[in-house]
């Protein structure tokens, strides 16, 4: 009996005759028990005990009534009873092989004992795993780096059940100076907000040395740390908010080039993580170490904290490239045409803005749709790159500022004036002849006069040239000036015959909307074919897939007389409704173009109205735009070129992290 290892009392629980046969002391055991039993309900006194029934347990009550109490017990009877695994003690057993029987029957208990105990230690290791699991999915789903760290605390807290935890993050950027940044804190019982701050780096305190060397600290007693320890415990905060730290634990988070780039520290551990450790009494009796088995978990934690971090410092780097892809995208194309600085990006604004607000319809299916952040990240980079196929355009076509092209006027400023000139010579070999004439001085008048009406006609007709050259927003105008001008002969300089204004001169001053030709328009509109084409090249990720098409599609309209493809209704997005308008508004209140005036906000309005009403625009969206007043979003805004690109993070980054609320 002597060699059994108790962990717990057994109760022998009898009826009278054992006792006859064995005393306490023929047991040699302290942890055994002889209890005399004269009813069922005396059981639920001892539990985990080992009953013998003898004759005088049956005549108290039935085995039935015993049974209701045996769920847990290892079970002896003098006599044949109805159990699967039932022993037999005669009334005439000997001690000697009683006490045997009993031994036998304790080691049972004792290995009963010791397998629930490792089962509820598997079971518990089990939930901590699957706990340790979900927290490592939840971590790896998030995206944006304080938050993730804020959950990485929070997580860390609960696993551990302690009472606090901090997170200090390495600063290296200088390495003379080389330090860690406290972070964050949470804490259950103090509640109070830490200021981010700076420490040394170096072995002199806890989460210093934990991260120089790169592993963990386990202290129990953070006022008892030994004299020989590089590190020590302030206690100057417990003093001044009447707290006791007792364990602490220090783990460091290492990337995966086994670089330390932060420390999490845990104090104060708890057996019951709703007690508050109001006083160092109640944090005495309540704070327990930690142990090999917790160490474990939080150093995986860390490691899978570490994990999530790099994931998500690269993701933001990889935002980050692209949105300085998109923006010095965005810039190129502009500043081949300075005077549509900032167009892409107020589109941007104005379309994600819209996009937002669909809430605002009064159309049930617009007033359903809830884009993500994720979607309006994609509306917005598409309205970014609307335009990129521009720089497939040429350049004359794109800035061309009037009808005619450039130093054309100019050209035909000279012709007038050549022919000016001729007219007057004409005139005055008119005069001369009159002269040795001796025609009457009537005659030399009347050629005067007629020079005058010819030149003030030449004046005339070229004032008309550069009225017609002039660009309008809306299709209006009279041209028909323009043809008596392309019947005008005109002689070169070099002998050939033609006429004042060209062919060429006469299409391109008769066009009524704009400054571009029939072919000059095809090939500006191409851009939008550009467009496509130049993303389509582009391994966009799932998210942002539908970037190409979006873009492509913003001159499509509604009425099927849109380009480049000239879709349906049906077949436009609603993202490419919404930036239809957004860019049809900006190009009209733009400030002046030299192609075009600025128009004002209400007649910017009528006609983005008028488009609707005409079926061109979505009505409703049209509606959304103006009641939400949309179109503000802009104003007073900023939008001169930059060439600011964003960087990618690099692993000390983390530290310019806000993570205090």
């Amino acid at each position: 009996m002597n060699t059994i290892n108790l962990e717990q009392p057994i109760y022998i629980l009898h009826g009278n005759k054992l006792a006859e046969k064995i005393t306490q002391v023929e047991l040699n055991c302290s942890a055994i028990r002889l209890i005399k039993l004269t009813s069922p309900d005396e059981i639920a006194n001892y539990p985990a005990s080992i009953f013998v029934f003898d004759a005088q347990l049956l005549e108290i009550a039935p085995f039935s009534e015993w049974l209701k109490y045996l769920t847990e017990s290892i079970c002896l009877s003098e006599q044949h009873l109805e159990l699967d695994t039932d022993l037999l003690i005669p009334t005439n057993f000997p001690k000697r092989e009683t006490l045997k029987l009993l031994a036998f029957a304790c080691q049972q208990l004792v290995l009963k004992q010791q397998h629930s105990s490792i089962s509820q230690s598997l079971e518990f290791e089990h939930q901590r795993i699957s706990q340790l699991n979900e927290i490592a999915i939840g971590l790896s789903k998030e995206k944006n780096l304080g938050v993730l760290l804020r959950n990485i605390l929070q997580e860390s807290q609960n696993l551990s059940d302690c009472d606090a935890v901090s997170l200090y993050l390495v600063n290296k950027r200088d390495e003379e100076k080389a330090s860690l940044i406290f972070k964050l804190s949470f804490n259950d019982t103090l509640n109070f907000k830490l200021n981010e701050f700076h420490i040394p780096l170096n072995n002199h305190s806890i989460a210093g040395y934990a991260a120089l060397n790169n592993q963990e600290v386990i202290i129990e007693d953070a006022y008892n740390i030994s004299n020989n320890k590089p590190y020590q415990f302030d206690s100057t905060l417990d003093k001044e908010m009447n707290y006791r730290t007792l364990s602490i634990l220090a783990v460091p988070i290492t990337n995966h080039k086994n670089e330390v780039i932060g420390v999490l520290q845990f104090i104060n551990r708890k057996d019951q993580r709703t007690i508050k450790l109001s006083t160092p009494e109640i944090a005495q009796k309540h704070v327990i170490p930690f142990d090999a088995s917790i160490t474990h978990l939080l150093c995986a934690l860390a490691s899978q904290a570490a994990i999530s971090i790099e994931n998500t410092m690269l993701i933001e780097s990889i935002n980050n490239l692209f949105e300085g892809f998109v923006q010095a995208s965005v810039t190129a194309i502009e500043q081949r045409d300075p005077t549509t600085s900032g167009h892409s990006f107020r589109v941007a604004d104005m379309t994600t803005a819209l996009a937002r607000r669909l809430g605002a319809s009064k159309n049930h299916d617009y007033r359903q749709i809830q884009y993500s952040d994720v979607d309006i990240r994609e509306i917005r980079y598409a309205s970014l790159l609307h335009d990129f196929g521009k720089v497939g355009v040429k350049e004359n076509i794109l800035v061309k500022a009037k009808k005619l092209p450039e130093n054309r006027l100019e050209l035909l400023q000279y012709r007038f004036e050549l022919e000016k000139e001729r007219l007057k010579r004409k005139a005055l070999e008119q005069e001369l002849h009159l002269h040795h004439s001796q025609s009457p001085i009537e005659e030399i008048q009347r050629v005067h006069k007629e020079l005058k009406l010819q030149l003030d006609k030449m004046d005339g007709y070229f004032q008309a040239i550069a009225e017609a050259n002039e660009p309008t927003v809306l299709p209006d105008g009279n041209f028909a000036h323009l043809e008596i001008l392309s019947q005008i002969p005109y002689s070169e300089l070099n002998g050939g015959q033609g006429y004042l204004i060209s062919d060429h001169d006469f299409m391109a001053l008769s066009v009524k909307k704009g400054s571009l030709t029939a072919q000059e328009r095809d090939e500006i509109q191409s851009h939008v074919l550009h467009t496509l084409k130049f993303l389509n090249q582009i391994p966009w990720t799932q998210d942002l897939s539908k970037i190409p098409k979006i873009a492509a599609a913003h001159h499509e309209r509604l009425n099927g007389k849109g380009y480049p493809y000239g879709l349906e209704a049906e077949q436009i997005s609603t993202p490419s409704r919404m930036m239809a308008i957004c860019d049809i508004y900006d190009a009209l209140v733009a400030t002046d173009r030299p192609y075009k005036r600025a128009l004002g906000l209400d007649r910017a309005l009528d006609i983005i109205q008028t488009e609707a009403k005409h079926g061109l625009l979505d009505q409703e969206l049209v509606n959304v735009f103006m009641s939400e007043e949309v179109y503000k979003i802009t104003i007073d805004k900023d939008y001169k070129p930059s060439m600011n690109i964003s960087e990618p993070l690099k692993p000390n980054d983390i530290c310019n992290i806000n993570l205090q609320e």
